[in-house]
């Protein structure tokens, strides 16, 4: 199924032409295709596209000429996709950007992560990067068509369905490549016993209810406290802990300056919250039954070469570019 308007808009230099118009929709259904699977008679193609015969073979011929397929006829079992070039048929069927959707970046591994996509998938189509806060507004962006594909975390890709979205796992990145390990950070006295977190009763702690991550970690930890939730935006939260205006929050510990003043923290490992671990792994996704782009992002990400590009930009080897 294709993304319909507004990112199924078509730009106007779009061939006009009969012929240029079925090689685009047989480019789009390329794109829900993989090698070996066998394709519509040509007959059925003329009356799906409401074109002769001759214009869809001549289209067909189009499409392998151009070296975006490779299709090999098999008698009479039918014909068969040998070959696909993703990219090219996103080129020819869709005629636009790509657009995917990212988290803000706030953090250096999502900076990473956007250079790392900017050098994939650019290197071989237009990409337009969008970054909105929240991984619902992602999913959403996915949902109205605002976008191709989104990243999320594992946790928001494995919780999608019970918040009334419809999304398809592409790619898991690997351990931590999300987000860092998370800690707790709060004002006031230095956690001096063990298992003491420094949470008291009557604290206002900040939380990103646009981040379902951000969310379910502090509600996860201030669990039986009886604390008061202030709505922050996650970026803004060490600031927020420096003026006063909140006691506590969670926060990554990549972030943290190195020197704390007067704020202490306390890590939350996956003994704590097992689900911590899910919300460190990144995931690409796309729309339920949109098959055009998951095989397009299938082809051109390359997870290993991704996550080193992440850790060069992570650890300062390579400038954020994206």
């Amino acid at each position: 199924m294709q993304p319909a308007s507004p990112i199924g808009q078509r730009p106007t230099h779009m061939l006009l032409s009969k012929q240029g118009v079925t090689i685009a929709a047989l480019a789009q259904t390329l794109l829900e295709r993989v090698p070996g699977e066998r394709i519509e008679p040509i007959q059925d193609q003329a009356i799906r596209l409401n074109a002769s015969v001759g214009t869809i073979q001549a289209a067909l011929d189009s499409i392998q000429e151009l070296g975006a397929a490779t299709i090999e006829a098999r008698g009479r079992l039918g014909s068969f996709v040998v070959q696909l070039n993703y990219p090219q048929l996103w080129k020819l069927g869709q005629q636009r950007a790509v657009i995917g959707a990212l988290p803000l970046p706030y953090a250096r591994r999502i900076e990473g992560l956007a250079t790392g996509l900017r050098e994939q998938i650019g290197e071989q189509l237009d990409l337009n990067l969008r970054f909105l806060r929240g991984a619902a507004r992602r999913m959403q962006a996915l949902s109205s068509h605002e976008c191709d594909w989104a990243l999320v975390s594992r946790f928001a890709a494995q919780t999608a369905a019970a918040h009334g979205f419809q999304i398809e796992l592409v790619a898991l990145l690997g351990p931590e490549t999300y987000m860092a390990s998370q800690v707790l950070i709060t004002r006031g006295s230095d956690p001096q016993t063990p298992g003491d977190d420094g949470l008291r009763d009557g604290m206002r702690v900040g939380v990103d209810s646009q981040s379902g991550d951000h969310l379910f970690l502090v509600r996860s930890v201030t669990r039986g406290r009886r604390v008061t939730f202030v709505e922050i935006e996650y970026s803004q939260g060490l600031h927020l802990l420096h003026s006063g205006a909140i006691d506590a929050t969670i926060w990554s510990a990549e972030a943290i300056p190195p020197t704390l003043g007067s704020l202490h923290m306390v890590p939350i490992g996956e003994q704590r919250e097992p689900a911590i671990a899910a919300l460190g792994e990144a995931a690409l996704i796309v729309a339920s039954a949109d098959r055009a782009t998951a095989n397009l992002l299938g082809a051109i990400h390359h997870r290993e070469a991704l996550v080193q590009l992440q850790h060069e930009v992570v650890s300062g080897q390579r400038r954020p570019g994206y």
